[in-house]
């Protein structure tokens, strides 16, 4: 009986050795990956500081600190570039004036594109993407919104009453 307790003890130990070594190898690498980032980001606050001093040179009346950092734009892997805009006005021109929420419009996007329907992770990271679009799609005229927040509703941008009345 004590040899199958200690050959059972054993083969688990060699077990939890095992995932013991790959934990400290995965916290190895984190760990590298963010001394990398750390130099990366000191040697960025480095390079702001000396633009910041050459701009108040340059421009005695500006406080640099006034300046609103530019976002980065991060591409995803799900559309090319300016598809998903493209995408969304085809939904809007296919709906012909019928109001859209932002996931019905995601829900037409994720069925012309042919990915699954049924992955909820997916589909709330493709409304949120819409979200945006349709947000910028706004402000710049091509659609209006009816609504407000949540049960907000887009269609194409209609074409003034006047003209429709003459």
């Amino acid at each position: 009986m004590d040899r199958l307790l200690a050959s059972g003890r054993s083969s688990m130990t060699a077990s939890k050795d095992h995932v013991v070594s790959g934990l400290i190898e995965k916290r190895r690498e984190l760990a590298g990956i963010i001394d990398e980032l750390q130099r990366q980001l000191d040697q960025h606050r480095a390079d702001l500081t000396h633009i910041d001093g050459v701009l108040r040179v340059l421009a005695v009346d500006l406080d640099p600190q006034t300046i609103r950092p530019k976002r980065l734009y991060r591409r995803n892997r799900y559309f090319a570039r300016n598809e998903l805009s493209r995408l969304c006005l085809g939904v809007l021109r296919t709906a012909a004036g019928e109001l859209l929420s932002t996931g019905d419009i995601a829900g037409r996007v994720i069925a012309a594109k042919g990915f699954d329907a049924g992955d909820a992770i997916l589909r709330a990271a493709i409304r949120d993407q819409v979200g945006s679009v349709v947000k910028r799609l706004h402000r710049n005229g091509a659609i209006e919104n009816v609504g407000a927040g949540r049960a907000s509703k887009w269609r194409l941008q209609m074409p003034n009453d006047r003209i429709l009345l003459e």
